[in-house]
């Protein structure tokens, strides 16, 4: 259950996230605004066809998200929250970093001080699916797995601490 605190956040979170790739997305929809006059109509047509089709019904909808925003939210099964965060594949890596730790360097999250353990300060130093996304290199939306599951490994122990000085050697 969200608790509204955590839906307040998590709005907030959302609205960031959009405002921050919102020029993206401006940019996008002028690159393709000259193809609206080279739309052509498909006529309809007679054939005969057969087309076999599987399907689990568990995963019928069409979903349109021009950000490809993620939630990241960890929560144990007392409801303790961990993480709330809206993640999208151009978010600024190096400020997800550096939201790991205080204004004094201290870690302020459970991957954190995971990252404070393993001596690294950047993301990209944990995996290299994640990498610096400052440049004008293409960014690949899977590094925001790879982050979820970052975040994850840490917090889901009753102590944080515990977990990451005891499986990491």
């Amino acid at each position: 259950m969200i608790d509204p605190q955590s839906q307040t956040k998590m709005r907030q979170e959302i609205n960031s996230r959009i405002e921050n790739d919102y020029e993206l997305l401006k940019n996008l929809r002028e690159e393709i605004r000259p193809l609206k006059s080279g739309v052509r109509r498909i006529q309809p047509r007679t054939t005969t066809s057969i087309s076999l089709v599987g399907t689990d019904g568990g995963n019928n909808r069409i979903q349109f998200d021009p950000f490809l925003l993620q939630l990241v939210r960890v929560v144990d099964s007392s409801n303790n929250e961990y993480c709330l965060e809206a993640v999208t594949p151009t978010t600024d890596v190096s400020c997800l970093s550096e939201s790991q730790f205080d204004e004094h360097g201290a870690a302020a999250s459970p991957l954190g001080r995971m990252m404070e353990y393993l001596g690294t300060e950047y993301l990209w130093e944990l995996s290299p699916m994640i990498r610096r996304n400052d440049d004008e290199r293409p960014v690949s939306p899977s590094w925001v797995q790879v982050y979820r599951e970052l975040v994850e490994w840490p917090s889901c122990s009753p102590s944080s601490e515990t977990k990451t000085s005891a499986l990491i050697p």
